[in-house]
């Protein structure tokens, strides 16, 4: 499967994980802890594949454009590891945190389609597109019982 691909379903995964936060019943705390957990695991472990996997690949093209939008969006996850960081399901400016961070990789998300992936197929070629997307396959699957 072609990166691009794998990295699209994981955003509309994730999408929908935020969609299920924001239809939660607020009466019920549980649902939507369980939900930022869920939240969390996926932004994990699809954070550290891109910052593992597809970045480098990007950066090793000689595209100046990539190199900045890499650049930009590895300072991204920083931003959102910190913002993963200071939830706590106990706060009370939980839901507060919860709109900051689904704004935070929205935006990101829409970057990446946008902008990256664009770049990525018209700097590297069909074969390594494939590629990236078979060794992120791989790298989930690893880090997915990991996190288990």
């Amino acid at each position: 499967m072609k990166v691009t691909v794998l990295l699209r379903n994981e955003h509309e995964m994730l999408k929908d994980l935020f969609n299920r936060f924001k239809k939660a019943n607020g009466r019920t705390p549980n649902g939507k802890q369980g939900l930022f957990e869920e939240i969390r695991r996926e932004i994990l472990l699809h954070s550290q594949m891109e910052l593992e996997i597809f970045y480098p690949a990007l950066a090793g093209t000689p595209s100046t454009t990539l190199g900045k939008l890499t650049s930009t969006a590895e300072e991204e996850h920083r931003e959102i590891d910190k913002l993963l960081e200071s939830i706590n399901p106990q706060d009370k400016l939980f839901e507060t945190k919860m709109d900051e961070l689904i704004n935070a990789v929205t935006a990101h998300i829409e970057m990446e389609e946008n902008q990256i992936f664009d770049e990525a197929r018209t700097n590297l070629p069909e074969y390594r597109i494939e590629e990236l997307g078979l060794e992120m396959e791989e790298r989930r699957k690893i880090l997915g019982r990991i996190a288990a």
